[in-house]
């Protein structure tokens, strides 16, 4: 918790600033401070959520962001209950209606490790992979599971960014699908591994996990592998395109494998 000197120093630091996030110093403690942003409006969603029935793919639905007053509550919710769940999350140290503040647990995400040591991206990615597993077996879901959101802190990975919650749109197995390919999605094309590398190490991950989860990855695969004809090249095409090429390469090569494993899931 906060000391009263230490909101205060907050306090200060925000009236000069309209930054959503800060990493603040308060009397010699590193926060995260978050502000109240203003309520979004996404008008893609029943787009996402027309594309999930017809597809029969529920983890495609569309997971609300409210923003404003609404997501603070989401977020400031979810971290207490992971925290008590026993998910490594920041701690919840002091909540205002205008902002709240987290403990800081530093600024190495995956994502940057992956970029900023290839040579041994493998170990940081099965870390995160690992972590994907403790958290399903604590009966729990992320919000954005992208390597971004999943911090490198004292040799394990914490999870952050919760603004909102899968599972008021999808039970829980389909969140938990979403997390293992919005990891995939995030990772895949930044991995200095080949491919079938890549699908037979997350298919090891994978099955470590409930089998309907399995199984609503598995269907993924199949139904989203044909991406793989997009282009792998960033330019001109961009970061999206590559990304989504990537993860669907790898998704059709675990369909593949599964498929001549005969395993049925």
């Amino acid at each position: 918790m906060l000391t009263p000197d230490q909101i205060a120093t907050i306090e200060t630091d925000l009236a000069r600033s309209r930054a959503r996030t800060r990493l603040l110093n308060a009397n010699g403690t590193q926060v995260i401070v978050k502000q109240l942003e203003a309520p979004l409006k996404h008008w893609g969603y029943p787009v996402l959520d027309a594309l999930a029935t017809l597809l029969q793919q529920p983890m495609l639905r569309a997971v609300p962001a409210p923003g404003g007053r609404a997501a603070q509550q989401i977020e400031v919710a979810r971290l207490r209950t992971l925290a008590a769940a026993g998910v490594p999350v920041p701690d919840v140290l002091h909540v205002t209606p205008q902002w709240f503040a987290l403990s800081y647990l530093g600024e190495m995400s995956l994502d940057q490790l992956l970029r900023k040591q290839p040579d041994i991206g493998q170990r940081y990615w099965e870390s995160g992979l690992d972590a994907i597993v403790a958290l399903h077996r604590l009966g729990q879901t992320a919000s954005q599971c992208f390597a971004r959101n999943m911090i490198w802190h004292e040799g394990r990975v914490s999870f952050i960014d919760f603004e909102d919650d899968p599972t008021k749109s999808m039970p829980l197995a389909s969140a938990q699908a979403r997390d293992w390919l919005l990891y995939l999605h995030s990772t895949a094309y930044i991995l200095k591994l080949q491919p079938q590398q890549i699908a037979e190490i997350f298919l090891r991950h994978l099955r470590k996990d409930d089998k309907e989860v399995q199984r609503q990855v598995l269907k993924a695969a199949r139904t989203f592998g044909w991406l793989r004809i997009l282009p792998n090249q960033r330019k001109p095409w961009g970061r999206d395109v590559v990304a989504v090429q990537g993860a669907a390469h790898v998704l059709h090569l675990i369909a593949a494998q599964v498929r001549r494993e005969r395993v049925v899931l």
